[in-house]
């Protein structure tokens, strides 16, 4: 009984679920992830030297609360004051897919960067003829799920890189088993920061100490539950809602471009106490071949000096 309180259930990814327990307990509510800010680049991890993704991937939750739930007078109002909601309980973690190589023969070559197709994130719930909330076996599996999903930011910086990366096919198409989310390294599990965001209060789960260990093309699935509430037909803890990210690129260490200055966001996550590195200029990789040539003229300048010394000592 213990364990299976641990679980997490799938059945109610972004649809209103009816809370028994917990914050919302007695209400209904329906959350939403969107991603407002994500990776462009990342160098292969090591040991000695990780470097986590730049910019730092975040998401945003929104929570709406549902009234006359299952009438025909059914609407939703966004929760006004995100300082209201407990954040102790709420956790949001990620994982790790990398971008299919398989030529899609009906896209068009392009050279810049493709991102999927923007969807509207509302999935309306599935429901019995009695209006009462669904049990997991009538919902639609996860497979048929998977391609409702909310928009890209438009906020997110174009990738600094000169990587061509590839055409991202619908998110469907990526099974669990396509999962790489142990070449994930660090903070998988967040908890929500709470910023001024767009004039308004916000829940935001910024991850700023991801790093991949493998080279190539990914990009990120988010999914929020809270472990402190549950529904009244189930002991599981319910996802209640998933987005999924942009996609980046990681560089071998030899071909890692360097980093660009610090987005305002992460500036103002920053401010808000999250840990993170932020930089105001832009930081480019050191060419060896640069650092060579610079020593060598040093060196002989300060050789071409101390003769003349030497030989008037002498003199």
């Amino acid at each position: 009984m213990h364990e299976s309180t641990r679980r997490t259930t799938l059945s109610y990814i972004n649809v209103p679920i009816h809370f028994s327990s917990g914050q919302f307990q007695g209400r209904c509510v329906r959350a939403e992830l969107v991603e407002i800010q994500k990776a462009d680049l990342g160098r292969k991890y090591a040991r000695v030297d990780r470097r986590p993704l730049d910019p730092p991937p975040v998401v945003q939750l929104k929570l709406y609360c549902v009234h006359n739930e299952g009438s025909d007078h059914e609407y939703e109002q966004e929760v006004q004051d995100y300082d209201d909601i407990q954040n102790l309980g709420l956790l949001c973690n990620v994982d790790l897919f990398q971008v299919s190589t398989q030529p899609d023969s009906s896209s068009e070559p392009s050279s810049l960067p493709r991102h999927p197709p923007q969807i509207s994130p509302v999935v309306q719930p599935v429901r019995p003829p009695s209006g009462g909330y669904p049990l997991p076996s009538i919902l639609p599996s996860m497979s048929t799920q998977s391609d409702k999903l909310p928009p890209l930011s438009s906020s997110s910086r174009v990738p600094v890189s000169d990587a061509k990366l590839p055409h991202l096919p619908p998110y469907a198409a990526y099974p669990e088993s396509m999962k790489c989310t142990t070449a994930l390294s660090g903070a998988t599990f967040v908890q929500p920061a709470c910023i001024d965001y767009e004039g308004k209060r916000a829940l935001v789960f910024p991850f700023a100490d991801l790093a991949v260990k493998i080279e190539g093309d990914f990009f990120l699935r988010y999914r929020i539950f809270d472990i402190f509430s549950r529904t009244s037909s189930l002991v599981d803890v319910p996802v209640q809602a998933e987005c999924y990210g942009g996609p980046f690129h990681i560089y071998s260490t030899k071909e890692f471009p360097g980093l660009q200055p610090s987005t305002e966001l992460s500036k103002q996550l920053s401010r808000y106490g999250v840990r993170l590195n932020t930089r105001e200029t832009e930081r480019k990789r050191k060419k060896k071949g640069s650092e060579t040539s610079v020593i060598p003229s040093r060196t002989s300048k300060s050789r071409a000096t101390r003769i003349p010394q030497s030989g008037s000592e002498c003199d």
